[in-house]
C-alpha cells in the first residue's frame, strides 16, 4: 500500500508530464516520490533524466501544490490507485512495464473474467452488428466484463452492448479522465453511464493530459493486460488494433478474430490474423470455453427478432438451399451486399453454409 503522503507526490510528478520511463528512473534513484519531487534539476539529471524532463519537474514545483491537487482528484470522483495498492489490478503487475498508478473512476471487480472486444474506428455495419451480437450473447451465458478503449467504432459498440445487456464494462483511455481532456468527447456520457452501472473508466495519465498518439499504444498494453481473452471484431490490414493483439500474444492471452467477408477491406486484418493462427470466432460459447468458466443457458433466438428488412427477405428465401448468385438474381442486390447479409445471418445462427457457395436457413 502506497501511503497517501507518497501518492500526492507521485500525482504531482505525473502532472509535470512525466511518463512511465521517467517514473521508473526516479523510483530507482530516490528512496521516495517525495525525495524525487523535491530534488534539484542536477540531481534529477544524475538519476538519468534529460535536462528538458528534469526542468519540467523543477518548474512544476512552482505551480503544482500536491495537497491541493490530490483534493481536486476527489472532487473529480477519481481514485489514484498505485501499483503498490491492493486495489491495483493484479493482472497488470505481470506486465513488463506496469503503470506506476491508475486513475480510476468507478470500480473494477476483482476476479471477474474479462474479455477485450476491440476493432477499427471506421467500423462497417457488419462489424458493429457482429460486436453487438457477441457481447449480448456473452451476457446471456456468462458473468464476464467487457474491456475496450472507448474509441469510436467497434470500441463504442462493445461498451454500448455491455451497458444494454447490464454487464460490467471497463473503458481504458489514452488521456485524462476529466471532461476537458476526455477523448473522444462524444463518448463522455457513455463513460458516465459505465460508471453509474458499476463499471469503470481508467487511465494511467492524470487529468488534463491530452490524448497524444503514443498514449494509445501504451493504452493498448493495458487493455491486453487486463483481460484473459482478446476478440478482434473488425480490423483492416494496418489497424492500430493489431498493436493490442501483439501485446496480448506477448502476454500469453488467447486471441480470437471474427471472420469478415472477402469483399471488405475493413476485415482484412481479421482474416490475416486467422491465417496466422488466431482462433476463428463463431460463437460466444467459444469464448466462455476459452475462459474455462461455467455458462448459463442462453435464451433461444427468434427469427422474428430480425429488424433488418434485407436480412428478413434473404432468410425467407433460404427455406431451400440457394447460391449467392441465385439470391442476387432474386433480390436484385449486388454480390457484396448479399454476402455481407449472409455472413451476418450465419453469425447470428440463422443460416448455415452448405458448401459450393450455397446456404440454407437453420430449421
Amino acid at each position: 500500500m502506497l501511503a497517501a503522503q507518497e501518492k500526492k507526490f507521485l500525482h504531482a510528478i505525473l502532472q509535470s508530464g512525466a511518463e512511465l520511463d521517467t517514473i521508473e528512473k526516479l523510483r530507482a534513484a530516490f528512496p521516495s516520490y517525495e525525495n524525487a519531487w523535491r530534488a534539484s534539476s542536477a540531481a534529477l539529471e544524475q538519476a538519468g533524466l534529460n535536462a528538458e524532463r528534469a526542468n519540467h519537474i523543477a518548474r512544476a514545483r512552482d505551480r503544482v501544490r500536491p495537497d491541493e491537487e490530490l483534493r481536486k482528484l476527489v472532487g473529480f470522483g477519481i481514485a489514484l490507485v498505485a501499483a503498490e495498492d491492493d486495489e491495483f489490478p493484479h493482472e497488470l503487475r505481470q506486465l513488463a512495464h506496469p503503470p506506476a498508478a491508475l486513475y480510476i473512476k468507478g470500480r473494477i471487480t476483482p476476479g471477474k473474467p474479462r474479455i477485450a472486444v476491440i476493432g477499427t474506428r471506421k467500423a462497417t455495419p457488419y462489424g458493429l452488428e457482429a460486436t453487438r451480437k457477441i457481447v449480448r450473447d456473452l451476457a446471456d451465458i456468462a458473468d464476464v466484463a467487457i474491456v475496450s478503449g472507448l474509441a469510436r467504432g467497434i470500441d463504442g459498440a462493445a461498451h454500448r452492448a455491455a451497458l444494454e445487456s447490464s454487464i460490467e464494462t471497463v473503458g481504458v483511455l489514452g488521456g485524462g479522465l476529466d471532461r476537458t481532456s476526455f477523448y473522444p468527447a462524444e463518448h463522455w456520457d457513455m463513460a458516465e453511464q459505465i460508471i453509474r452501472k458499476g463499471g469503470a473508466v481508467i487511465s494511467e495519465y492524470p487529468p488534463a493530459s491530452r490524448p497524444l498518439k503514443h498514449h494509445f499504444r501504451a493504452r493498448n498494453r493495458l487493455i491486453a493486460g487486463l483481460v484473459r481473452v482478446v476478440v478482434v471484431a473488425e480490423a483492416p490490414e494496418r489497424s492500430g488494433t493489431l498493436i493490442t493483439v501483439n501485446y496480448a500474444l506477448e502476454q500469453g492471452r488467447d486471441v480470437f478474430a471474427i471472420p469478415g467477408t472477402l469483399f471488405s477491406a475493413a476485415s482484412a486484418g481479421n482474416n490475416r490474423l486467422i491465417q496466422e493462427g488466431a482462433a476463428l470466432l463463431r460463437s460466444a460459447e467459444e469464448l466462455v470455453d476459452a475462459l474455462g468458466i461455467s455458462k448459463r443457458a442462453a435464451p433461444p433466438s427468434s427469427a422474428g427478432a430480425l429488424t433488418d428488412a434485407t436480412q428478413r427477405t434473404i432468410l425467407e428465401l433460404l427455406s431451400e438451399p440457394q447460391s449467392v448468385d441465385e439470391l442476387c438474381r432474386t433480390t436484385e442486390l449486388p454480390p457484396a451486399a448479399v454476402i455481407s447479409c449472409l455472413s451476418m445471418l450465419e453469425l447470428k445462427g440463422y443460416v448455415r453454409g452448405m458448401g459450393q457457395n450455397r446456404f440454407q436457413r437453420v430449421a
